[in-house]
């Protein structure tokens, strides 16, 4: 299972810079990079694509790749540090006020992700994770040239799967499952963008 997770992962990366690199090409496009996601031990590569006059579409992968504890209500199954490695994929509809990629904007998204348990001490009969929901987001974006900052804030809802009789313990916040607050900061680059813009203008 961890193998083809990796593959699986590698795969998605590959496809979304190929498809990125010639989507940036073209006007309307920005290849972005999360800046606040690797502090939570995600890794976030997206593509956000103008469709229409304050209308976008985007899509996020989030790579996950660190340590989480695990604990039981039952107490004949102990505690268990393991290693939990998978990905999120979120698909993602904005509206601007004004100039479309430009400004204060509101996104409605959906979030599917799986990942793998594994433990060095320990076993783990059933050793899958997944979760599925939806975020609600405002944000601003700030354009500098070829460089774009995105910044936003909200609320996620997402119902996580757990391997039964585990789940995740934290007593950070948010919370690994329910109605929780979520936000980010993330850099986009468009450089051919903005030099046909600048031609235009």
């Amino acid at each position: 299972m961890k193998i083809i997770l990796n593959q699986l992962t590698l795969a998605l990366v590959l496809a979304l810079c190929m498809f990125g690199s010639n989507a940036a090409a073209q006007r309307g496009s920005i290849l972005k990079f999360s800046l606040s996601d690797p502090i939570s031990g995600r890794y976030g590569l997206g593509l956000e694509k103008r469709i229409a006059k304050g209308l976008s579409v985007a899509v996020e992968m989030d790579c996950l790749s660190r340590e989480v504890f695990l604990e039981s209500d039952h107490p004949w199954y102990e505690p268990l540090t393991v290693r939990k490695e998978g990905y999120v994929f979120e698909p993602q509809v904005r509206l601007y006020r004004g100039d479309v990629l430009s400004g204060t904007y509101a996104s409605l998204s959906g979030v599917f992700g799986f990942a793998e348990y594994t433990t060095e001490t320990g076993f783990i009969d059933n050793d899958d994770w997944s979760s599925v929901g939806a975020s609600l987001h405002i944000g601003h974006q700030l354009r500098l040239g070829s460089v774009v900052l995105d910044g936003y804030a909200g609320c996620t809802w997402a119902k996580d799967v757990y391997p039964g009789p585990y789940f995740e313990s934290t007593v950070l916040f948010p919370p690994p499952s329910g109605l929780r607050f979520s936000g980010g900061l993330r850099l986009g680059l468009c450089p051919s963008f903005w030099k046909r813009r600048k031609a235009e203008d």
